[in-house]
């Protein structure tokens, strides 16, 4: 483990212990706490072809502009609506 990493752990854990969310000097790059909707990580492990294949559908003309997160929200959206299910993402998710 890096001295940073582990930097970055201990501050963490000052931050909780001291009942604040987030350690002075987090990332600025996290979503705002407070009236927006907590972001989540969903992933999964797949094989080089799956990565392969998603990387191509990003490169079709219809797709220019849109980035993997945009592409598996959809991705998502025809899976819930495959099962009848509310479509939660939209393009500010």
């Amino acid at each position: 483990m890096t001295t940073k990493k582990k930097a970055s752990i201990s501050a963490g854990l000052a931050a909780a212990a001291a009942g604040r969310e987030t350690p002075e000097g987090a990332p600025e790059n996290l979503p705002p706490k407070g009236d927006k909707a907590k972001l989540v990580m969903i992933g999964g492990q797949f094989r080089p072809e799956v990565r392969r294949a998603l990387l191509l559908i990003q490169a079709e003309p219809q797709n220019e502009g849109k980035n993997l997160k945009m592409l598996l929200g959809e991705a998502i959206n025809d899976l819930c609506a495959k099962y009848n299910k509310p479509q939660p993402y939209t393009d500010e998710n």
